[in-house]
C-alpha cells in the first residue's frame, strides 16, 4: 500500500489541509482492514516521511507484491469538481483497477469519475499489478470536509479492501 506524498511533499493542499494526511490515514486503515482478514502487507511509508517515486517503486519491486495500491487525493483549478477515480498503467492491471474502483464507486458518495490509463511513475514502473486511486477532490469544500471526517475515511478504506479481497477472490477461482 502507497500512501502518496509525505515528509516535504504535502502533495495537493486545500483549505490548509495537506493531501499526506488524508492519504497516509486511509492507507493505515486498508492496511489494518486486510491485515485483520490475514494478508501481509508491506506499506511504502508508515509515517510523515518524504518517500521518492523511484524509492516507491524500489521498495515494491524488493518486495515483488501481488498488487501495488497507490492512494491519492485529487485538486483541480475548478472548486466544483468532485468525484473518484482510478488510474491504471499496464493491462494486466486494468482487472485490479475495476475491481477496486467498482467497489469504491460503489461504496463512496460521490460522482463515479471512472477509470484511466495513466502513465503515472508509480504505476508504470513496478512490474506487478498497479493503480493508482484518486478518493476525492481536496478542491472541493465539500469533499474535502468529507475527506477529512471519519466517516469518509474509514469508508474508502473499507471500501477498497473489500476491492482488493474480491479481486484476489477472483484470481483464485
Amino acid at each position: 500500500i502507497d500512501a502518496g506524498h509525505g515528509g516535504t511533499d504535502t502533495g495537493a493542499i486545500g483549505g490548509g489541509i495537506n493531501e499526506k494526511d488524508i492519504t497516509l490515514d486511509v492507507a493505515k486503515r486498508v492496511e489494518k482492514l486486510l491485515r485483520q482478514k490475514g494478508y501481509e502487507i508491506k506499506m511504502t511509508r508508515a509515517d510523515d516521511t518524504y518517500v521518492s517515486l523511484q524509492e516507491r517503486v524500489e521498495i515494491s519491486e524488493e518486495y515483488s507484491p501481488d498488487i501495488f495500491v497507490s492512494i491519492h487525493v485529487n485538486s483541480s483549478v475548478k472548486p466544483e469538481i468532485t468525484g473518484v477515480e482510478t488510474h491504471y498503467y499496464h493491462q494486466e492491471s486494468m482487472e485490479l483497477a475495476q475491481t477496486v474502483h467498482s467497489s469504491f464507486a460503489s461504496a463512496i458518495q460521490s460522482p463515479n469519475r471512472g477509470l484511466f490509463k495513466s502513465k503515472f511513475y508509480v504505476i508504470n514502473h513496478t512490474t506487478s499489478p498497479a493503480i493508482l486511486i484518486e478518493i476525492g477532490f481536496i478542491s472541493n469544500c465539500n469533499e474535502r470536509l468529507q475527506l477529512t471526517g471519519e466517516k469518509r475515511k474509514q469508508a474508502t478504506a473499507r471500501a477498497i479492501a473489500d476491492g482488493i479481497q474480491e479481486y484476489f477472490a477472483k484470481q483464485n477461482r
